[in-house]
């Protein structure tokens, strides 16, 4: 197998770290020949899964973990900041929680690496829930996203952001393709966004949400002035 097939097979299977994954996802941005080969592995991948059913998460996890996220909240950090939960080694409990938690991971990564184009996504109104992860060409640079329907809010988290004197700013992108910015996000950590309310009807799986690096003081509040640095789709739970 040519070394670009091989490359765009094993992006498609998750296997690349580092920076053959980096060097894979800027020529996946860069020349859609090499972005056409990587969707049609994971075409070819997406039957691999058709015989595994669906496994519901235990009930009551997610509002645990979100408790466990408010109380480090309350005990540490100002309202717009929300630090990772940290699961205490051993016990029972905290093992089968852990492996909860790691499962519903899993099946979320499986839905963000092997998308199928055979079975597009229709707008189903808000989600109860909805999470997206983001990468892009920025070595390292990972943001994960949970929106939460009750509250109308968005947690964020961004790792591996570089020091740059621009500011990184979060936009939704719906099947119109328009961006509307969500905010502004830290560095670092996890930042809290209240969606607009003109907004929460975007969140659906036919959206994407990007990342661009914006000055300071934005020139237009209603669109990027920068390219998108990291991107992805959002996905109901």
């Amino acid at each position: 197998m040519p070394d670009r097939s091989a490359m765009a097979a094993e992006l498609a299977l998750g296997l690349l770290e580092g920076a053959e994954r980096a060097e894979a996802l800027r020529l996946m941005l860069a020349d859609p020949g090499f972005a056409a080969e990587v969707d049609g592995w994971r075409a070819r991948l997406a039957p691999l899964y058709d015989g595994f059913a669906e496994m519901p998460a235990p009930a009551g996890l997610m509002d645990r973990i979100d408790s466990l996220i408010d109380a480090e909240q309350a005990a540490e950090r100002p309202a717009s900041v929300v630090p990772l939960a940290t699961v205490p080694s051993g016990g029972g409990g905290w093992k089968f929680a852990t492996f909860a938690a790691s499962a519903v991971a899993a099946m979320l990564a499986l839905a963000l690496v092997w998308p199928s184009p055979e079975n597009k996504p229709t707008p189903q109104g808000n989600p109860d829930m909805a999470v997206a992860q983001l990468t892009g060409p920025i070595e390292g640079l990972l943001l994960t996203a949970r929106y939460d329907s009750r509250t109308s809010q968005m947690l964020v988290r961004v790792e591996g952001m570089p020091v740059t004197d621009t500011e990184p700013e979060l936009w939704i992108v719906p099947a119109d393709g328009q961006p509307r910015r969500l905010g502004r996000l830290m560095r670092g950590g996890v930042t809290r966004i209240e969606i607009p309310a003109g907004h929460r009807k975007f969140i659906d799986p036919l959206s994407n949400l990007i990342l661009t690096m914006e000055p300071k003081t934005l020139p237009d509040p209603d669109k990027p002035s920068a390219p998108t640095v990291a991107q992805g789709r959002l996905q109901r739970i």
